[in-house]
C-alpha cells in the first residue's frame, strides 16, 4: 500500500438515486475512464444514499 502523502485535486460526484446496479456499474465504468484520461487517480470512494464520491489526486 503506498503512503505517500498526496494532495486531493478534485471530487467527481455521481448521482446513483433511482438508478439499477447495471446503470450505476456503467456510470463509474465511465467515470472511472475519465478521471484516468485526465491522469487522475481514484484514492478512496465515499458514498451517500444518493450519490457517491469519487477523491482523485494526480497520478
Amino acid at each position: 500500500m503506498d503512503r505517500t502523502i498526496k494532495k486531493i485535486t478534485g471530487v467527481k460526484v455521481i448521482n446513483i438515486s433511482e438508478e439499477s446496479a447495471e446503470a450505476i456499474e456503467k456510470m463509474v465504468d465511465k467515470a472511472i475512464k475519465e478521471v484516468r484520461g485526465k491522469g487522475l487517480e481514484i484514492v478512496d470512494i465515499q458514498t451517500t444514499g444518493d450519490n457517491l464520491f469519487l477523491i482523485l489526486v494526480e497520478d
